[in-house]
């Protein structure tokens, strides 16, 4: 009797070894806190630890909690159990996504894919970490896959990346025919424009987000490039102001001094230049703009002090030793530092050589050696 009663025990308790796990996880899933749901999930993975359900639910209230790391170790468990299993790599993925790990979750997805091939939201969410990792053809080739779910503003967004401009654009204006209010929509399109030179165009975009947000700083910072453009500095000046109402820092400084450049305005510029190095004293560009207004005002010493401090801050500055080579010229004609701080400039990458030669830019630095044939012979091997 005793011998039947142990094979009975036996073939017995693997049934309640799994009854008791089932009972811990339906309690846990009726638990109202995190809490105490981790900890009825955890006793029943110590009662059925090759349960793959088990950490993929625990791992999910991990995740709830922003505890990646725990919820990641789980989810990894459960894969290892269950590897057929493409929504264990999918949930995982999910989990690296949240934390901002797209190569790892890109991984998982094409598993999923490779187990499950016609499950769309595999291919939405690698999509969205191509998109992520800046790889716009595979994210589109993904988006193709996809049918149920609306798509035209990711595609388009991946077309402009791309610089697929004729693709871009219908999309964006089928897209704002249904939201015609929409900021985003209206930016990306004035950005096409930008980029494809119809500036008047980019304008007209870039004014209708401002009409519906005036503290649209991505907009305006746009606009005012687009004035540059067609050299309307006073509206390049305008929305700057704007800017620096809005946010007062060096570089909304910096861009509306070399605005009040544009129209010689020196005095203006060189007060901006001032309040940019206040806000940034490490940044060597408004020590070089302000050298070069020092300049023109003949203020000489103050702008040697700004030349040798923006040189110190970024010695290959191809820009700031143009500037400097004219200083040598203009005030001490020492043409030996002036061909030494030219060389340097050209040897990082100055390209801009036109401008030596013309009084408008920075010719009048140059002015009379420009015209000389040593000086063209000089620049000469650096502008083939």
């Amino acid at each position: 009797m005793k011998k039947y009663l142990f094979l009975f025990l036996i073939f017995l308790s693997p049934a309640l070894f799994a009854q008791s796990a089932n009972y811990y996880y339906e309690q846990g899933k009726k638990a109202t806190t995190s809490q105490e749901k981790i900890k009825l999930f955890t006793k029943a993975i110590e009662k059925a630890p090759r349960w793959a359900l088990l950490y993929h639910t625990r791992a999910d209230v991990y995740k709830e909690q922003n505890r990646y790391k725990k919820a990641l170790g789980d989810y990894s468990t459960a894969i290892k159990l269950k590897p057929k299993d493409p929504f264990k790599y999918y949930a995982r993925a999910l989990a690296y996504i949240e934390q901002g790990s797209c190569s790892p979750a890109m991984e998982d997805l094409t598993k999923a894919i490779s187990l499950k091939k016609n499950y769309e939201d595999f291919y939405l969410k690698r999509a969205y970490c191509y998109m992520q990792k800046g790889k716009y053809k595979l994210a589109l080739n993904d988006f193709e896959k996809v049918k149920k779910t609306d798509t035209k503003f990711l595609q388009a967004q991946a077309y402009f990346e791309l610089r697929d401009y004729p693709k871009a654009h219908p999309l964006f204006e089928e897209l704002l025919a249904k939201n015609p209010q929409n900021q985003q929509i209206l930016f990306y399109l004035g950005k096409i424009s930008y980029n494809t030179e119809f500036y008047d165009e980019a304008i007209a975009y870039f004014s209708q987000v401002l009409n519906r947000n005036p503290q649209n700083t991505q907009a305006l910072r746009a606009r005012a490039n687009a004035f540059k453009e067609i050299d309307l500095h006073d509206e390049v000046i305008k929305d700057y102001t704007s800017l620096i109402e809005i946010n007062p820092d060096a570089t909304a400084y910096n861009r509306r001094g070399i605005a009040y450049e544009n129209i010689k305005d020196w005095q203006n510029a060189i007060k901006d230049y001032d309040k940019a190095i206040e806000l940034n004293p490490k940044w060597a560009i408004p020590y070089n703009n302000r050298a070069y207004c020092q300049m023109k005002l003949k203020n000489y010493k103050e702008a040697k002090k700004d030349l040798d401090i923006s040189l110190k801050l970024s010695p290959k500055a191809p820009t700031t030793l143009i500037n400097n080579a004219g200083y040598y010229w203009t005030v001490k004609k020492d043409k030996k530092n002036m061909y030494a701080n030219l060389q340097a400039a050209m040897k990082n990458n100055f390209k801009d050589f036109d401008s030596l030669y013309d009084d408008n830019q920075k010719g009048w630095l140059f002015k009379n050696i420009n015209e000389s044939l040593e000086f063209r012979s000089f620049s000469a091997p650096y502008t083939k």
